[in-house]
């Protein structure tokens, strides 16, 4: 009996597991999923806010440009104005008729305003006088760049040369008429570009048509009168 108590002492208590669910445990995995839930609303938030900066940013930006562009940044054609025309040299008058060998210079005068923010570069300046349908002008009196400051008029002086000769065909009888008179259409055309900052620019083509009334009031003192102006205006591509 002895012995058997000392085995039965001597013999090692057996390893207890805890093999059922922890107490603890459903309010640890409760606990993890209003984490996530929390981060995850947390992130949805933040993206939310984030989107909606980007997108009212956007709108202030496209809305402040639309009214730039409207206001300040707009651009307006230049103001195209023929101040006067006259003779530099007349006609020559030789035995009372006119003398064909020489021709007739005339001077015109023009203003050009700019009212916009920014300069308006001309690339050149072109005139023309006609009878009919028949250029009267020996070549084109053309003058090329001349950069006009923001709101501001400048004036130009330009010369053509009428030929004698075609005038004089075109209107049969001028020579002998000194009382008379002959109705001629100038023309003087512009061609510039104005650029601001870049983004906002336009080529313009600016077109000037005027009737000329020619008076033989005498033999040497020939006048201009101009009668009517019209300006078109027409975009040109770049």
């Amino acid at each position: 009996m002895a012995e058997s108590n000392g085995e039965d002492q001597a013999k090692p208590l057996a390893p207890l597991y805890l093999t059922g669910p922890r107490s603890d445990q459903p309010e640890e995995d409760q606990y993890q999923d209003q984490t996530k839930q929390h981060i995850h609303h947390h992130l949805r938030t933040k993206l939310i806010l984030c989107c909606g900066f980007i997108a009212s940013l956007t709108i202030l930006i496209a809305v402040t440009f639309i009214v730039l562009s409207l206001t300040v940044f707009h651009l307006h054609n230049p103001k195209l104005t023929v101040t006067s025309i006259s003779f530099i040299q007349p006609f020559e008058f030789v035995n009372g008729k006119v003398n064909t060998t020489r021709n007739a210079t005339v001077a015109v005068e023009i203003s050009l305003h700019n009212p916009n923010q920014a300069v308006f570069k001309v690339q050149n300046v072109t005139v023309w006088f006609y009878h009919d349908e028949l250029v009267v002008v020996v070549g084109e009196s053309t003058r090329r760049s001349e950069t006009i400051p923001a709101k501001r008029t400048v004036e130009m002086n330009l010369t053509a040369e009428i030929d004698t000769r075609k005038l004089l065909a075109s209107v049969p009888g001028l020579m002998e008429d000194f009382n008379g008179s002959v109705v001629l259409k100038n023309r003087v055309v512009v061609n510039g570009k104005v650029k601001m900052i870049k983004i906002f620019k336009k080529s313009v083509q600016l077109n000037t048509d005027c009737d000329v009334t020619m008076m033989m009031n005498n033999s040497s003192k020939p006048a201009f009168e101009c009668t009517r102006t019209r300006n078109t205006y027409e975009h040109v591509r770049n």
